[in-house]
């Protein structure tokens, strides 16, 4: 039974993939022979949410007072100048933040990949207020993704913050995975990171990030842009979650959770340890799903499509696991528009 059933999910896979083969993104395209040129990014949003790898720049200058007789404020002119020539490429300079401001880049790659992001260049005081932060996943108003409660890490090793003395050459140790000498290297445990400053007064960074396969992914921070999505546990003692920030319709397509002899049913009323969650919530946090529309378990032997409507900020699907079975579910996921009102199974208060 063990063994039809792998060989269903293995099936299922391969239908899903046939039937949305251009909504796939990288996954079927060779490998270059020869490696790419770095794309250059210039980070003007506050809020910058990007899928793309390549190099990331950030410049925050105070204003100087200029010698014109209107006596006007304005920019170095030689690091004004190089500013505009980047700015035209990505188009306009946006305004640089309030000093106590804290901004980030928000990376997301595919289900199956994690990010490495490379410190190149810091020039952030740490004397004036200044301070960065590399975030294993994301952060939004003090909730994190995936969930503290979720993550195989604590929150001490996940968030690692670092700043640079002014006129020296930045705390830079150099990293076990660094390509260039005296650089900080971090890598996410999944497909989501985030790399946080508040710079007050002036300061710039350099940064590179690419996306590396990730083997065995448990968490995922979902785009819409997949066919399917995967959660499973890897018989491990672990909560895998899949999140998408916006309503969304979720069908649940198939289903291995517990038992091998348990069918598919509705748990959430009985005590088990080994579930699937369905639900939404205003915060990012999985963990706590202010409302959910439905809690499985058991096993479906068969494709199964358990459509349901989630009207909430942010959508989440979460598999709970005891360790004690090879859990594995696989769920479809779009984001909800009008004609998907009158059929929520579930919503939070706006």
């Amino acid at each position: 039974m063990r063994g039809v059933t792998m060989l269903f999910f293995q099936v299922l896979i391969l239908c899903f993939q046939a039937k949305a083969w251009h909504a796939v993104r990288r996954s079927f395209e060779p490998e270059q022979s020869t490696p790419l040129q770095e794309k250059s990014h210039l980070v003007t949003d506050c809020m910058h949410v990007t899928s793309e790898e390549g190099e990331f720049s950030f410049v925050k200058l105070p204003a100087t007072r200029s010698t014109a007789k209107h006596g006007h404020w304005s920019m170095d002119g030689d690091l004004s100048a190089a500013l505009n020539a980047d700015a035209s490429a990505e188009g306009s300079l946006a305004e640089s933040p309030d000093a106590a401001t804290v901004c980030g880049i928000y990376f997301v790659a595919d289900p199956d990949q994690l990010i490495e992001v490379t410190m190149r260049q810091v020039n952030v005081d740490c004397r004036s207020g200044g301070l960065m932060a590399f975030v294993d996943g994301w952060e939004l108003n003090g909730q994190y993704f995936p969930g503290e409660r979720d993550h195989e890490k604590p929150l001490a090793l996940r968030v690692q913050e670092f700043c640079a003395e002014r006129g020296d050459g930045g705390p830079w140790p150099a990293g076990k995975h660094a390509s260039t000498p005296g650089a900080w290297v971090f890598r996410s445990s999944q497909n989501a990171a985030l790399v946080q400053y508040r710079i007050p007064t002036r300061g710039s960074f350099v940064l590179s990030a690419r996306f590396l396969r990730n083997p065995k992914p448990c968490h995922i921070m979902a785009e819409g842009l997949a066919p399917y999505y995967k959660l499973r546990n890897y018989g491990q003692r672990r909560n895998c979650t899949l999140t998408a920030l916006f309503p969304a319709v979720v069908s649940v397509v198939a289903l291995e959770v517990g038992g091998i002899s348990e069918n598919v049913r509705y748990c959430d009323r009985v005590r088990v340890e080994d579930k699937l969650e369905v639900g939404g919530s205003p915060g990012l946090d999985p963990a706590y799903q202010a409302v959910q529309s439905s809690t499985i378990c058991g096993r479906s032997g068969g494709r199964m499509d358990l459509e349901q409507t989630i009207l909430c900020g942010t959508t989440t699907v979460r598999l709970v696991s005891s360790g004690r079975y090879n859990n594995q579910a696989m769920v479809t996921m779009r984001m909800a528009d009008e004609s998907d009102l009158r059929l929520a199974t579930a919503m939070c208060e706006m």
